[in-house]
Protein backbone atom coordinates (compact mmCIF):
# COMPACT_ATOMS: atom_id res chain seq x y z
CA UNK A 1 0.00 0.00 0.00
CA UNK A 2 2.75 2.58 0.71
CA UNK A 3 4.17 2.26 -2.82
CA UNK A 4 0.72 2.94 -4.30
CA UNK A 5 0.39 6.08 -2.15
CA UNK A 6 3.82 7.27 -3.32
CA UNK A 7 2.90 6.80 -6.99
CA UNK A 8 -0.40 8.66 -6.52
CA UNK A 9 1.41 11.47 -4.69
CA UNK A 10 3.99 11.83 -7.47
CA UNK A 11 1.33 11.85 -10.19
CA UNK A 12 -0.73 14.45 -8.33
CA UNK A 13 2.31 16.63 -7.77
CA UNK A 14 3.24 16.46 -11.45
CA UNK A 15 -0.08 18.01 -12.52
CA UNK A 16 0.75 21.67 -11.68
CA UNK A 17 4.38 21.21 -12.71
CA UNK A 18 3.26 20.22 -16.20
CA UNK A 19 0.30 22.63 -16.33
CA UNK A 20 2.34 25.80 -15.77
CA UNK A 21 4.60 25.54 -18.84
CA UNK A 22 1.74 24.22 -20.99
CA UNK A 23 -0.40 27.24 -20.13
CA UNK A 24 2.42 29.66 -20.92
CA UNK A 25 3.13 27.93 -24.23
CA UNK A 26 -0.55 28.14 -25.15
CA UNK A 27 -0.70 31.81 -24.19
CA UNK A 28 2.25 32.78 -26.38
CA UNK A 29 1.24 30.55 -29.30
CA UNK A 30 -0.13 32.18 -32.42
CA UNK A 31 -3.17 29.90 -32.49
CA UNK A 32 -6.35 31.10 -30.88
CA UNK A 33 -9.65 29.32 -30.61
CA UNK A 34 -12.31 28.66 -28.03
CA UNK A 35 -10.83 25.29 -27.18
CA UNK A 36 -7.36 26.73 -26.65
CA UNK A 37 -8.78 29.46 -24.41
CA UNK A 38 -10.52 26.81 -22.33
CA UNK A 39 -7.30 24.81 -22.13
CA UNK A 40 -5.45 27.92 -20.96
CA UNK A 41 -8.05 28.46 -18.25
CA UNK A 42 -7.85 24.88 -17.04
CA UNK A 43 -4.06 24.68 -17.08
CA UNK A 44 -3.70 28.05 -15.34
CA UNK A 45 -6.12 26.93 -12.64
CA UNK A 46 -4.27 23.64 -12.16
CA UNK A 47 -0.93 25.47 -12.03
CA UNK A 48 -2.32 27.97 -9.52
CA UNK A 49 -3.58 25.14 -7.32
CA UNK A 50 -0.04 23.78 -7.01
CA UNK A 51 -0.03 24.56 -3.30
CA UNK A 52 -3.08 22.31 -2.85
CA UNK A 53 -1.33 19.47 -4.67
CA UNK A 54 1.69 20.11 -2.44
CA UNK A 55 -0.37 19.51 0.70
CA UNK A 56 -2.08 16.44 -0.78
CA UNK A 57 1.27 14.94 -1.83
CA UNK A 58 2.76 15.71 1.56
CA UNK A 59 -0.16 13.98 3.21
CA UNK A 60 0.15 10.86 1.06
CA UNK A 61 3.94 10.39 1.05
CA UNK A 62 5.67 12.92 3.28
CA UNK A 63 9.01 11.18 3.61
CA UNK A 64 9.65 10.53 -0.07
CA UNK A 65 12.40 12.61 -1.67
CA UNK A 66 10.68 12.86 -5.06
CA UNK A 67 7.51 14.17 -3.42
CA UNK A 68 9.50 16.80 -1.52
CA UNK A 69 11.28 17.97 -4.69
CA UNK A 70 8.05 18.07 -6.68
CA UNK A 71 6.49 20.00 -3.80
CA UNK A 72 8.98 22.80 -4.39
CA UNK A 73 8.04 22.84 -8.06
CA UNK A 74 4.35 22.93 -7.08
CA UNK A 75 4.96 26.12 -5.11
CA UNK A 76 6.95 27.55 -8.03
CA UNK A 77 4.03 26.81 -10.36
CA UNK A 78 1.69 28.71 -8.04
CA UNK A 79 4.10 31.63 -7.76
CA UNK A 80 4.59 31.75 -11.53
CA UNK A 81 0.85 32.09 -12.09
CA UNK A 82 0.64 34.87 -9.51
CA UNK A 83 3.62 36.63 -11.12
CA UNK A 84 2.02 36.25 -14.56
CA UNK A 85 -1.17 37.96 -13.41
CA UNK A 86 0.78 40.72 -11.65
CA UNK A 87 2.69 41.38 -14.87
CA UNK A 88 -0.58 41.35 -16.82
CA UNK A 89 -2.14 43.92 -14.49
CA UNK A 90 0.89 46.21 -14.74
CA UNK A 91 1.03 45.84 -18.53
CA UNK A 92 -2.52 47.16 -18.78
CA UNK A 93 -1.60 50.05 -16.52
CA UNK A 94 -4.15 49.36 -13.85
Amino acid sequence: MPMKRKIIAVILELIPVISAPVSYLLIVSSHSSGMIRRMISVTMLLAFLGFVFFFIGRRLAAGDKAVRILGVFDWLATLSVIAFYIIAVFSFGL
